[in-house]
């Protein structure tokens, strides 16, 4: 693991690595700070337990569906109103902002402990502020772990940074799980664990979750030397093409499919049966915590798992890489690959032919360079270039994919946020914590199927070719994926009755998550550089998404029909009407997020063409062919 001092100073942990004949890129860090990242997760997905307060909020402070909405809308705004704190990101990295969540999550989860207790009065206003601090903890922990593994996982970030965003979706089924279980009729006592939580798990992701040896940002840069600089960005390639340990990765995906499989049989009972011994909650609660913390077998110190004391590179390898780097240098700095080899370890000389003659050696080691540099370099489909952030805002393809996210995300987001209000309208029933909780859970387990299909289907994509060398598959192809389901669901919701509800719930919470995963990875997959800026660009769609659709929209449409209907306060507005207009528009909406996926998918499939065909040795190479044009 790495030292304390290590962590200050990259350059001496460079030198020790090196010292000790050991690869610069440490897989026990690197899963150290993906196990952290699992439980950051978990952490982000405190927003979508907001329904497993709506009962006790509507009942103690007879709040109306509307101030419900106003509550769900200011926090949201607050979790996804992120760009500033981009900047914090890029110029010190993760640490401040951790610290930021540290305060600002405390600082939710006591105050609204402390105005359900009634120590602090309850009305909207303050409702609203005390969620908003708590949104503001999780959706910051969100863009700051999710950054950080994009830069630590560059070779593997679709599984990796998947498995991380299925947490997420997991995270409110757990949250579900153990508020019914080991919290039952306790919501304060509720809140103050997620406190603890909170506090536990920052604390630790500020120490623990660093960015790569390479990336230098402001911090980083204090007084080092050139030399030094150059030093540690030379362990790029290295990081890029440096596969991860398969089995400890598989460790953490069996331990999500056990929870998966464990939640999709323990949510209906917890939920529909009338009653259950203390026992049974109990230890249903104490199951689900054993689980969630087998997280860690993830960092067993097992060599058959892999990744530990990894050798230095041999010589061959960074020839390789060198090459790889040298001939896509039309995408790339090709002086970081010309470097490589002169400023890394290696663990040994290259020789890959049993005869041991020095020119056939040396021969057979370059051809065998060249042959694995050719596989290297193909993992990566071509992205658009960008040396500034105004270069991607002049650009028609980053405004058509904040286009689509914002015609795929509001169906999500009124159904994630207003379950137990939806539910009332279209069965009539009165509202309830075990329905609350029961679609809380499957939230959790919507999301966490559909994010896992998006990781292995850009898994898929990445290490998949046709017979031409080139992709049978682009990962726009997956554009498609979310506003059909997205339709489908709208669809199924509006034609329904009452009681077969939970099927478009499910189908729009795995169209949640699919598109959750989506956003996380696409501007890494389609874009060059400033990806942390990119991913909170998109958040601030989803901020304007929340305040049109979940509260202009959804939350006044919810309290005109209320009065519309004559009922009085304490009653909900029960028929189907309520809610109608909502569902058509972003139903409207998801399927006109088709047309735009299919423009975005058309122009990056020819701008792969293009580059693809300018590379040296394409067949026929054409002047408009540079990977700087545009389709």
């Amino acid at each position: 693991m790495m030292q304390l001092s290590d962590w200050f100073s990259q350059v001496q942990y460079l030198h020790a690595r090196r010292e000790k004949g050991l690869h610069p890129v440490n897989e026990m860090n690197r899963f150290t700070i993906l196990v952290c990242g699992l439980f950051c997760g978990i952490c982000v997905s405190l927003p979508y337990t907001f329904d497993l307060y709506t009962t006790q909020l509507r009942d103690q402070f007879e709040l109306s569906a509307g101030d419900l909405s106003t509550v769900s809308t200011v926090g949201l705004v607050f979790f996804f109103f992120l760009l500033p704190f981009s900047v914090i990101f890029e110029m010190f990295g993760p640490f401040a902002n951790f610290m930021i969540c540290l305060a600002t999550g405390v600082i939710g989860t006591v105050g609204l402990a402390q105005t359900f207790s009634g120590a602090i009065p309850g009305n909207v206003t303050t409702i609203s502020m005390f969620y908003a601090f708590l949104n503001l903890a999780s959706g910051l922990i969100d863009t700051t772990y999710i950054s950080t593994l994009f830069e630590v996982f560059p070779r593997n970030r679709g599984p990796v940074v998947c498995l991380a965003k299925v947490m997420t979706g997991l995270g409110s089924t757990i949250f579900a799980c153990l508020s019914t279980t080991l919290f039952k009729g306790s919501l304060i006592g509720f809140i103050y664990f997620l406190c603890a939580f909170i506090a536990v798990v920052t604390v630790c992701a500020s120490a623990l979750i660093v960015l790569p040896l390479y990336y230098m940002n402001w911090w980083r840069l204090r007084g080092k030397s050139a030399e030094e600089v150059a030093l540690l960005r030379t362990t790029k390639p290295l990081y890029e093409y440096k596969f991860v340990p398969v089995r400890r990765l598989i460790v953490g995906y069996a331990v999500v499919l056990t929870l998966i499989v464990f939640f999709t049989v323990e949510t209906p009972v917890v939920s529909y049966v009338s009653r259950l011994p203390r026992s049974v909650e109990l230890t249903i609660g104490v199951v689900v915590s054993v689980l969630t913390l087998c997280l860690f077998l993830m960092l067993l110190p097992l060599r058959w798992l892999g990744g530990m004391d990894e050798a230095a590179p041999l010589d061959f390898e960074l020839r390789a890489i060198a090459l790889s780097y040298e001939a896509s240098a039309s995408e790339r700095d090709a002086s970081a690959g010309a470097a490589v080899a002169d400023a890394m370890p290696t663990g040994g000389n290259a020789s890959v032919s049993m005869n041991n003659s020095p020119a056939s050696t040396e021969s057979d080691a370059e051809g065998g360079a060249a042959r694995a540099a050719s596989e290297l370099d193909s993992w990566q489909d071509p992205r658009y270039p960008g040396s500034t952030v105004l270069d991607y805002l002049k650009s028609l393809d980053l405004w058509l994919i904040l286009l689509y996210m914002f015609c795929v995300s509001p169906m999500g987001i009124i159904m994630s946020y207003n379950g137990s209000t939806i539910s009332i309208a279209k069965t009539g029933n009165p509202r309830s914590t075990q329905t609350a909780a029961l679609y809380t859970a499957f939230i959790g387990l919507g999301n966490s199927v559909g994010r896992i299909a998006f990781g292995l289907f850009e898994a898929y994509v990445q290490h998949t070719k046709g017979l031409s060398g080139r992709r049978r598959v682009l990962v726009t192809a997956a554009l498609f994926v979310s506003p059909t389901l997205a339709t489908v669901g709208g669809v199924l919701l509006l034609v329904l009755p009452g009681k077969l509800i939970l099927l478009p719930y499910i189908v729009v919470y795995i169209m949640n998550g699919f598109s959750a995963a989506l956003q996380a990875l696409i501007f890494t997959c389609l874009f060059e550089s400033f990806h942390n800026t990119l991913y909170n660009m998109a958040f601030m769609v989803m901020v304007i998404c929340v305040i049109v659709f979940n509260r202009l929209l959804f939350g006044m449409y919810v309290d005109m029909q209320h009065r519309k209907l004559r009922l009085s306060a304490s009653q909900e507005c029960n028929r189907a009407v309520c809610i109608e207009t909502p569902f058509i528009v972003a139903t409207c909406l998801a399927a006109g997020g088709l047309l735009v996926a299919g423009l975005a998918h058309v122009r990056y499939a020819r701008f792969v063409a293009r580059v693809q065909e300018w590379r040296p040795g394409a067949s026929k190479p054409t002047k408009c062919c540079s990977p700087h044009s545009r389709p």
